[in-house]
């Protein structure tokens, strides 16, 4: 064991040092990386030592709750961000970017588990709604598959993308686009990524009026508008709580400008 626990946490800190900011989902699956790597023997060694849950422990001993070794990373310090809370080193000097991109790497992890069922909702109510699918195209980087539906006259794109942080920078590239489309994305714990989407986006969205987001809820297999209004009205009846759903994006819009206000007074 004297062996085991420095090894441990050596393939962890060098990850801990390239990412200064980390979920604790993104912690644990890390913990899980390395322990899972382990010959059977030391595995067999760390359960006979803790007697307990061994990933849990040591990441319990990284986040400050106990203790554990001189060796263990420090990142106890605790910061929230999007609704999301995050770990981070003692002696570092945190910067915005850092914790978006945390907030990404949470989000692709997360969607990691449910990408496939996210697809099979959507595709059911496109189908319910009485359209065919012509194409899917491949996947590229921050973007897990673009879907080409169509009925009668009329056409739908769709891009699945893994959560509503990475629509901004799909903004430019949805300017261009004639066809009706939508970019899907997956619900979120908060509603703070979508308040800020909004806060920080407002301008551009003006730029590209047709285009709509959809929000799918793995957990309810239901989804509801958050941005714009279908024209088929066949789609309109599969969404959920359509209204409802976009007086609230409507909510924050007006809760968006006044802050914006209040911000130019000062």
């Amino acid at each position: 064991m004297d062996n085991l626990l420095p090894k441990i946490y050596g393939g962890l800190s060098s990850y801990l040092q390239e990412h200064k900011a980390v979920s604790g989902e993104e912690l644990i699956w890390k913990i899980s990386e390395v322990v899972d790597s382990l010959p059977e023997h030391k595995k067999k060694e760390l359960e006979e030592v803790f007697q307990a849950d061994a990933k849990q422990m040591i990441f319990d001993g990284i986040t400050g709750k106990i203790r554990l070794s001189v060796f263990s990373p420090d990142m106890h310090v605790q910061l929230n961000y999007l609704g999301e809370l995050f770990y981070c080193p003692p002696t570092h000097k945190y910067m915005p970017d850092e914790l978006e991109k945390a907030f990404k790497r949470l989000a692709n992890l997360r969607f990691s588990r449910v990408s496939q069922t996210v697809e099979e909702i959507l595709m059911d109510l496109i189908r319910k709604s009485g359209y065919d699918v012509s194409d899917i195209l491949s996947e590229t980087a921050g973007e897990y598959k673009a879907i080409k539906a169509g009925k009668d006259d009329l056409e739908l794109l769709l891009f699945i993308l893994p959560s509503i942080v990475f629509v901004p920078d799909k903004l430019e590239e949805l300017t261009k686009l004639i066809s009706e489309h939508v970019v899907v994305v997956s619900s979120e714990n908060s509603p703070a990524p979508f308040v800020s989407f909004i806060r920080e986006n407002m301008d551009r969205l003006r730029k590209t009026p047709k285009t709509m987001i959809w929000v799918v809820n793995p957990d309810t297999r239901t989804i509801s508008p958050f941005l714009g209004t279908p024209k088929d009205k066949e789609i309109w009846n599969h969404l959920k709580d359509p209204e409802k759903s976009l007086l609230a994006t409507q909510n924050w819009m007006r809760g968006a400008v006044r802050s914006r206000v209040l911000d130019e007074d000062f």
